[in-house]
């Protein structure tokens, strides 16, 4: 509506004789239609004249569009484009609405002409041309006429935007030209990435960061460019081509919820003579799932990147992708090399889709090892990347130190009395959540209790007793302390199957970077099975794996479950041993129908809340997903050929419980992961080695395993991943994100 109602008073301003060159006789017309409209509220400045502007008028801008891309122009807001979406992107109905395949939003790329000692001047432009994929706008501002032409082909992702600046007066000018994009605050903007560079150097910025924080950079007279994604990995490089002045980038974080940023750039002062015009070309390619701009060119035709992890030992297989997305179709060759080629791939490129090509390498010398991933079509290299691997670095090496740390480890052996024994001599715990503590009650709780027990769980009853000869204490005063369910944050937990057997994948999540309380615990009994854990879950001798995720349940599920909970701890029914379920979980089942049935006895039910993936040695698999003693049980089989997953929801039930609670981002995070899962591995998902499963958890962008706080909508960091290989009953250990920090293999040999 504001747009066409604005053209068609252009137009008939016009055809009454007025233009822009006679801005008297236009005001006075358009005025004059403004009053028959009835028109009021808002007020624009074209060419210095204040006119007033209607509400009505402030509708909806104009759409150009191909079956990839949809960008709306704003004429009265000199030509910007307020809304980018990408069409083809990944969206289901939680994160439909929420900014799914939007690569921008604000006020982008409007034009920016100043004339040294004038102040800025509103640009309203007139559309003089329009079809479904181009529009053509004119105006005026500073005393000079321009002409913007957004264009969008058939079969791209992205559009074209040129500027052409004509000084039409008798007089040279001195003029700075440039653009300017501002983010608009949306609910669903949890988090992005930015970059500002150019052909020589690259500025990273994250957001969420510290609001009026400013990134700066002297461009120089060459190509620069502005790389934005969005937390669904839909994003947008901005490229303008080479400018007769050199120019200055400035992106800046605004003091707003959503910290958006604003993104300048404008060139020195420059000479337009009379009669004289300059033109601005840039290009605004669209994709998914691209990662950062570390390819040696960001002006090249597609967009490559080689993800690497940052160090690995001589002897042992590395792994390594190559990414490469187009913003049109194209047919090429990746070819991925170190020093000699490691594999090539043919590839048929959508536009704005991403592709990656997985490779694997044994670096057989120590030293840097660069991974080269060049792009070619039809013989003709048009992108290249390169990383770099350091291969058994030097100690002192802070690439290498992050690489090879191994994390704290307790370990205990013997009867389960002596075990308790040694719980309650260490003092050198790692802490919560990984490690059982021993407390002492104030008061005694009933001997009744240890009797229930030792029934039905009597290597507890035995740990207790151990512990409580320790600390010189009654057993009945002494309690096992749940550290597990402290500073729960989000996880996902994967079943993978293929020839080394069912794998129990889990990637830790947390909100920060800290690694405080994560630890290895080894527990060898002389009776029961013996098992290893990674903060309170892992696998046992029989090939039984645990792992858990946040379940972020909604408030009404809370409240119902736990008031049931009290309910039953009040009538003084049991729950399984507090503080040491996982414990006897481990120690006492060997396959998911034992610990299906153990978690929802009746008798003594675990009490937890979270989302629980349990998979065994003949790939079986189940997740529980519990609020307090409130469970839902979905089974699946080793003949699933797709992929079983916990993460950070739960399923909603017939009885209107089990919502999806309080933290969207967490929720769409698993969502994404699991549609990475199907898209890229599902067609692999029976044949997935180890390496293989270490491999996919060294992926990175939106919807992928490895996370780095801004790359992903929950704003979440993996602190630590472990590999349960229930075949063997190994766990594979990688304390921190498991591109820079190895895998440490630990067995249960007693």
């Amino acid at each position: 509506m504001r747009a066409g109602l604005a053209e068609a008073l252009f137009l008939e301003a016009e055809q009454a004789g007025s233009s822009f060159d006679s801005a008297t006789r236009l005001s006075l017309f358009l005025n004059q239609r403004m009053l028959m409209f009835g028109i009021a509220g808002r007020t624009l400045c074209v060419s210095g004249l204040l006119l007033l502007a209607v509400s009505a008028v402030a509708t909806d801008p104009l759409p150009i569009e191909n079956t990839y891309v949809t960008a709306l122009v704003d004429p009265l807001e000199g030509g910007a484009i307020t809304r980018i979406v990408y069409r083809k992107a990944i969206s289901f109905p939680f994160i439909a609405g929420k900014g799914a395949g939007v690569a921008g939003s604000g006020s982008l790329f409007v034009p920016v002409v100043e004339r040294p000692g004038s102040a800025p001047e509103h640009l309203v432009m007139r559309v003089t041309s329009r079809n479904v994929r181009d529009i053509t706008l004119s105006g005026r501002a500073s005393g000079l006429f321009l002409t913007r032409r957004l264009h969008m082909s058939a079969e791209q992702s992205g559009f074209t935007i040129e500027d052409q600046i004509r000084n039409d007066s008798a007089q040279d000018m001195t003029v700075r030209l440039g653009a300017t994009s501002l983010q608009q605050q949306e609910s669903w903007r949890w988090a992005e990435r930015s970059w500002i560079g150019n052909q020589n150097e690259t500025i990273e910025r994250h957001v969420p960061a510290k609001d009026g924080d400013r990134a700066h950079l002297e461009a120089g007279a060459g190509p620069l460019f502005w790389r934005q994604i969005e937390q669904y990995g839909t994003g947008l490089l901005y490229r303008v081509q080479s400018l007769q002045s050199p120019a200055v980038l400035d992106e800046e974080v605004l003091p707003a919820a959503g910290n958006p940023v604003r993104f300048t750039w404008k060139t020195r002062t420059l000479s337009l003579p009379a009669q004289g015009s300059i033109v601005v070309k840039a290009d605004v390619l669209i994709d998914e799932g691209g990662g950062a701009p570390d390819q040696q060119n960001a002006f090249s035709a597609v967009l490559a990147r080689s993800d690497a992890a940052l160090a690995g030992h001589s002897g042992q297989p590395l792994t390594a992708f190559a990414t490469v997305v187009s913003p049109e179709p194209r047919d090429v060759r990746v070819t991925v090399s170190a020093d000699r080629e490691l594999t090539h791939a043919d590839l048929h490129l959508q536009p704005g889709k991403v592709a990656r090509v997985p490779v694997l390498l044994t670096p057989s010398a120590k030293g840097d090892v660069p991974i080269r991933v060049a792009v070619t079509e039809h013989g003709r290299e048009i992108g290249l990347a390169t990383s770099h691997t350091i291969i058994d670095g030097d100690p002192s090496n802070e690439i290498w130190k992050t690489y090879s740390s191994r994390m704290p480890e307790e370990s205990y052996r013997g009867s389960w009395q002596a075990i308790g024994e040694q719980l309650a001599h260490n003092a050198g715990h790692i802490g919560a959540p990984s490690s059982v503590r021993i407390s002492t009650r104030p008061e005694p709780g009933s001997t009744a209790d240890l009797s229930f027990y030792r029934k039905r769980f009597p290597y507890y009853t035995e740990l207790v007793t151990g512990a409580a000869k320790a600390a010189r204490a009654n057993p009945a005063r002494l309690i096992f302390e749940d550290r597990a369910a402290q500073g729960k944050e989000a996880c996902m937990d994967i079943a993978f199957y293929g020839p080394d057997g069912p794998i129990n994948a889990f990637s830790k999540e947390r909100s920060g970077t800290s690694y405080k309380g994560l630890g290895y615990i080894k527990v060898v009994p002389d009776q029961g099975y013996a098992f290893h854990t990674y903060m309170g879950v892992g696998i046992n001798s029989e090939g039984l794996s645990v792992s858990s995720a946040t379940l972020n349940e909604d408030p009404h599920t809370h409240a119902v479950a736990f008031a049931r909970l009290d309910e039953w701890k009040r009538s003084g029914k049991h729950l399984m041993p507090p503080g040491a379920a996982m414990w006897m979980l481990l120690a006492m089942c060997r396959n998911v129908d034992e610990a299906v049935a153990m978690i929802g006895n009746r008798e003594a039910p675990m009490e937890f809340t979270g989302n629980m993936l349990l998979v065994d040695r003949a790939g079986n698999a189940a997740r529980i997903e519990s609020v307090g003693i409130d469970q839902q049980v979905f089974r699946s089989s080793g003949d699933n050929p797709g992929f079983f997953v916990a993460g950070n929801y739960p399923h909603e039930n017939a009885r209107g419980l089990f919502r999806i609670g309080p933290r969207p981002g967490w929720a769409a995070n698993t969502m994404l992961r699991e549609q990475f899962l199907r898209e890229f591995a599902e067609n692999r998902q029976g044949k997935l080695s180890v390496q293989d499963v270490i491999s996919l958890m060294q992926t990175h962008e939106a919807g992928a395993m490895c996370q780095h706080l801004y790359d992903n909508p929950g704003v979440l960091y993996t602190s630590c991943s472990f590999i349960a290989v229930c075949r063997t009953s190994e766990l594979w250990l990688s304390q921190g994100p498991p591109c820079r920090n190895q895998y440490v293999r630990h067995t249960l040999q007693r």
